[in-house]
């Protein structure tokens, strides 16, 4: 059976913009706010949704005391391109995994064009690009409509690749690298007889935190594990205005960066209470309670500077989460070729993560093998294993999300 290699590759890189001045607070120009239709609005509360159960899932999988970094955001965005090449009952159930079972193709389609186009105009302090590509096996008759659908909605840069010369894989990482200033540098070592196609999805994203961390303050702490255990690192502190909340689950602080238009949410477990215990019942409606009960207090903030990659396959969750059909020799895309037997063999997904006293870096890739509530102190240290999610202010779409169960971990 022939297969296609769908290579949907969304990477979201923050980077220092300026160096840190003793307390030094940036003050926001004036951007624009992204302006969702209330149908989108409906989406983007859906792709959260989504967001949530897969972050859920692959936590509920991860090695015990390892940290966690994913961009659901990239996931969703990658199958949304992969669905216009589904059909019938397969269509249907990645629908069902995405939650966008409620929504037209048209509409799912319009969603993520909007992301597209608008998200990269929201701050001009921030720099956010959103890049597509489709790179696919000079054989392969692809229907047009695919490719049109392709270009008009995520302007996919469609082309057609000897994929039996190996400058094929340098094409393709290149193109990749440069979409992300090389923070990926690479997303395939090599193509297979049964790679058909690639479907690239590259964001780069490049801020700073409103309020910067003074270098001059950061100094080692402990920082306690699940498991009880200390290991010292490094802790950046800052007092500031942030948005707070607390419960009787967690303590919940809002970072926003520069011109807050993103922000990174952290939410910590109170004393008695595990990483694994929230995000056990972390659903949609608890997200949106938290997110309601922010409000701006003055805190003193201690937090650990971090940095660490994170790897992982999707296969079994998202199948777990109802598109099984699509990984299995059943699987019907024949909107991307009439030839058919194509199916999903796998979906891959690597990230990378880096927090300083400046801002943020962090990068996703995502590869789709389609083959042949309490009163917070005015002191909070970050000093135990957390959930952290990068999301949209406004409409509060979330991009990242991860959990820090070990700040001196940099691997898996």
């Amino acid at each position: 059976m022939k297969r296609i290699n769908l290579l949907l590759s969304v990477l979201l890189t923050v980077f220092v913009l300026a160096s840190c001045h003793k307390g030094t607070t940036v003050v926001p120009n004036k951007g624009i706010d992204l302006n969702l239709s209330a149908v989108q609005l409906q989406q983007a509360s859906a792709d959260n949704t989504f967001s949530l159960n897969l972050f859920r899932s692959v936590a509920a999988q991860s090695t015990s005391g390892s940290n966690l970094f994913m961009s659901p955001l990239s996931v969703s965005m990658a199958l949304g391109m992969t669905t216009n090449g589904a059909h019938g009952a397969t269509l249907d159930s990645m629908e069902k995994a995405l939650n966008f079972n409620g929504f037209t193709q048209a509409q799912v389609n319009s969603y993520y064009q909007t992301l597209i186009n608008e998200l990269p105009e929201l701050d001009p302090n921030s720099t956010l690009k959103i890049a597509n590509a489709i790179y696919y096996r000079q054989t392969l008759d692809v229907l047009p409509q695919f490719i049109q659908t392709e270009g008009t909605y995520y302007k996919a840069n469609v082309q057609a690749l000897d994929f039996t010369n190996p400058s094929s894989v340098n094409t393709i990482n290149n193109w990749v690298s440069d979409q992300t200033d090389g923070k990926i540098p690479s997303v395939i070592a090599n193509i297979k007889s049964t790679d058909m196609m690639y479907l690239i999805n590259a964001i780069y994203f490049k801020s700073i935190w409103a309020s910067k961390f003074d270098p001059a303050n950061t100094s080692p702490m402990a920082f306690t594990l699940a498991n009880n255990s200390q290991v010292q690192t490094n802790f950046m502190r800052n007092t500031a205005n942030y948005n707070t909340y607390a419960d009787n689950d967690a303590d919940v602080i809002e970072m926003p960066y520069v011109n807050n238009k993103y922000s990174m949410v952290i939410v910590m477990p109170v004393i008695g209470k595990s990483v694994n215990n929230i995000l056990a019942g972390l659903d949609s409606a608890k997200w949106k309670g938290w997110m309601a009960g922010l409000s701006q207090n003055k805190i003193e903030l201690d937090i650990p500077k971090f940095q660490f990659t994170y790897a992982t396959s999707l296969k079994q969750n998202l199948s777990n989460m109802g598109m099984s059909l699509a990984f299995t020799p059943a699987a019907d895309f024949t909107n991307i070729s009439s030839q058919g037997n194509l199916d999903i063999s796998d979906v891959l997904h690597k990230a990378y993560i880096a927090i300083d006293e400046n801002g943020t870096t962090a990068a996703a890739a995502t590869t789709v093998v389609v083959g042949a509530t309490a009163v917070l102190n005015n002191t909070v240290t970050i000093n135990r294993p957390f959930i952290f999610a990068i999301r949209e202010m406004k409409t509060g779409l979330i991009v990242f999300a991860g959990v820090m169960n070990d700040p001196t971990q940099t691997g898996q």
